[in-house]
């Protein structure tokens, strides 16, 4: 039996965002009862995002797992659930996309940096916590979105270019913009006069963040699995 394109994304869809539901949360926990969570915006939160990191690029290596088993099995997944490097063996053309992916990479931690310099982050005084929000944003939106859609596709969807007829591409660019949302939304308690710890820049954009990635992932998944 045959099964549609379209079933294959909402499986693969499922599994994404199901497995985000699962370590994440985990991982929210993990640095809101740790000293982790008022490191926030410190170099020493660097193994957070590694763990993320590590979490996003295991959650697309079985998805590609389950893809390429189910090319060989009954059913047939579309090729653009596989990204060039995937479907291309050779290792020239998976250096490109990696050396491609790494500069888009960079070239947004200094744009994130950017506009949160122009929303008001201090540039000398507050450098660190404004990188490290950088990087953070960076792996919540557009590490995934070269991982899962590829480099070119990753830039389309980064400027908010809707993917057509693509579950997972919607997935990725919800991702983007809720989390963008959360941390824009986060900044609003900034100033507040309550003199709390958490209130340090970039503590309320980083939680905002991770909040929306969290939100985004969770309504696709109960968008989707009804409909399976």
């Amino acid at each position: 039996m045959c099964i549609s394109p379209v079933e294959d994304g909402h499986k693969l869809v499922t599994f994404y965002t199901g497995f985000t539901c699962v370590y994440f949360p985990i991982v929210i926990c993990a640095v809101y009862f740790t000293e982790y969570f008022y490191s926030i915006g410190k170099y020493s939160f660097f193994p957070v995002i590694g763990v993320i990191f590590v979490a996003e690029s295991s959650k697309y290596l079985i998805g590609t797992c389950i893809v390429k088993r189910n090319s060989t099995g009954s059913g047939r997944y579309d090729e653009r659930y596989l990204t060039v490097s995937t479907k291309k063996n050779s290792t020239k053309s998976r250096l490109k996309e990696g050396i491609k992916s790494s500069v888009i990479i960079v070239i947004m931690i200094v744009v994130y940096f950017s506009v949160a310099v122009l929303f008001g982050a201090e540039v000398f005084s507050k450098h660190e916590e404004t990188f490290m929000l950088s990087v953070l944003l960076c792996v919540l939106t557009v590490f995934p979105a070269c991982l899962h859609m590829g480099a070119s596709s990753a830039i389309n969807l980064i400027f908010g270019q809707k993917p057509s007829n693509d579950v997972v591409g919607t997935l990725i660019l919800r991702s983007i913009q809720l989390t963008l949302f959360g941390a824009w939304l986060g900044a609003f308690v900034i100033p507040l006069d309550w003199d709390r710890a958490w209130q340090e820049w970039p503590i309320p954009c980083a939680s905002g963040a991770v909040l929306g990635f969290t939100a985004a992932n969770l309504l696709m998944m109960i968008n989707v699995v009804p409909k399976l």
